[in-house]
């Protein structure tokens, strides 16, 4: 027999040595028991997939996998280093890559992870030997160390995407609050990170979006249940992480929020990046027949979002009116007055908000747990910033009247839009007037393309007299 030969005997024999080891720990040691004989049976005729399925279907080798780090004087454990739950767990989850069929291996991966993220401690009788019950935290810790382990050891998108929507929810659900600001943006944790929205977009834009990885191009199938090949994602799969980010930033803001005033700017950055998941998901929705109940609640969550504080997000907010679920709030008479609200803080003025308010009264804003004085500060600034795309120069007397305010208050309120990055002016305080230097401007329609035509066709005037101005200018100084 060739070295080589014997090397691969050497190898296939250690490998399934360690998998006849794994299946009897998981097992309990019983050589007799239905499942390691049935385990033996798949190892010997090499089928990882059916191995896989035993262990997902046979609840107490889950038992088994969970009670490694708790067991009292523990030495049942025999698959050397790292052989506690977690270093177990991924020796199943690296057979994973012996499944040869790509479908299959995404389908128990998935198995394994709801196994892990609903596993519950049954009482120490259902043990064989004494163990210590975790603490939930920890047990959320040792599921979550988990599903990273399974996450890193996927590679394709769909799979890993979906992975990493589970790791997030668990993270969201646990009462530990060091484990759930931990998801806090700015806290450096794993998680954390991770949910600053540059980088879980970028994640799902960019690095999931690649193609096949290099060794795995025979595992692509181009016939998938969704109709899109093996490792690419699709709306619906971005709408999923999406919509548990958004779910997870939010819990973490209302935990902020419960803190009674001692982690309010804390509370408002989660506000912020939960709105910029909620516009994120809702853009995954390409038309209006795609909208479901799921969207709808989105929508409604988004569109009070974007009252609530128009201008932390002003640039993300701005298209959100051509969004179809956005569009689908008209269409519902219990949702109409929060499209038309939405709609007088994305385009109108304050005239329009009182309007509103004569039809609707303040009840319409509490019901959606808005702040009535918050919202009209909010439409005053916004007013303001309509005003100044209007005018170049506006008198005192003009944003007064707009602001329905006193001329003594029209510079705070300048330096108040000026200080949210709305605008930037100078005030002539002798003349009594606001000189816009630039504004953002909160529609881009049919007139807004009209008036810049109009500016541009100037521009274009003042350059070409300019020009021959420079030219008449040469032609005196040859003579």
């Amino acid at each position: 027999m060739s070295n080589t030969a014997s090397s691969i005997l050497v190898l296939t024999e250690a490998k399934e040595n360690v998998e006849l080891r794994l299946a009897h720990l998981l097992g309990g040691h019983d050589a007799t028991s239905p499942f390691v004989l049935n385990c033996e049976n798949y190892i010997s005729s090499g089928d990882p997939a059916s191995f896989l399925r035993s262990v997902i279907d046979h609840p107490p080798a889950w038992n088994q996998l969970f009670s490694l780090d708790h067991i009292v004087n523990n030495d049942l454990t025999s698959l050397g280093p790292g052989d506690g739950t977690v270093g177990v767990f991924t020796l199943i989850v690296s057979l994973l890559d012996q499944v040869m069929d790509p479908l299959t291996a995404g389908e128990l991966s998935r198995a394994l992870a709801t196994s892990v993220e609903s596993y519950i401690f049954p009482p120490k009788s259902a043990f064989p030997v004494p163990i210590t019950i975790p603490s939930d935290s920890i047990l959320t810790e040792t599921k979550m160390t988990m599903l990273c382990a399974l996450y890193n050891l996927r590679s394709a998108p769909k799979e890993k995407c979906w992975i990493l929507g589970r790791i997030l929810g668990l993270a969201g659900s646990c009462e530990d609050e060091r484990v759930l600001f931990g998801l806090l943006p700015g806290r450096r944790s794993t998680l954390g990170n991770l949910l600053e929205c540059d980088n879980l977009i970028g994640l799902l834009e960019r690095d999931f979006a690649k193609g096949p990885l290099p060794g795995e191009e025979e595992k692509t199938s181009e016939d998938t249940a969704d109709g899109v090949g093996y490792n690419a994602l699709d709306g619906s799969d971005r709408r999923v992480l999406y919509r548990i980010a958004a779910h997870v930033v939010g819990v973490v803001a209302d935990r902020c929020r419960s803190k009674g005033g001692n982690m309010d700017k804390e509370a408002e950055l989660a506000d912020s990046v939960r709105q910029t998941y909620l516009l994120k998901l809702l853009d995954t929705y390409s038309s209006l027949s795609d909208v479901d109940t799921e969207a709808i609640e989105a929508a409604k969550a988004a569109a009070t979002g974007a009252i609530r504080d128009p201008v932390t997000l002003f640039r993300e907010q701005g298209g959100m009116m051509t969004l179809p679920p956005i569009q689908a709030l008209e269409d519902n008479s219990s949702t109409k007055p929060l499209h038309f609200l939405l709609k007088i803080f994305q385009e109108g003025k304050l005239e329009d908000y009182q309007s509103f308010l004569s039809t609707h009264t303040e009840s319409a804003l509490t019901d959606l747990s808005l702040d009535p004085s918050a919202c009209t500060y909010n439409i005053r600034l916004l007013s303001l910033c309509s005003l100044a795309t209007e005018h170049e120069e506006i008198p005192y007397d003009a944003i007064a009247s707009t602001l329905q305010v006193t001329n003594d208050e029209v510079e705070s309120w300048v330096i108040a839009a000026v200080s949210s990055g709305l605008l930037s002016a100078k005030m002539d305080q002798l003349q009594r007037v606001v000189m816009v230097e630039r504004c953002v401007l909160r529609k881009f329609g049919m007139e807004e393309w009209k008036s810049l035509q109009q500016r541009l066709h100037v521009w274009k005037e003042n350059v070409a007299t300019i020009v021959e101005g420079l030219k008449q200018g040469q032609i005196i100084a040859q003579q």
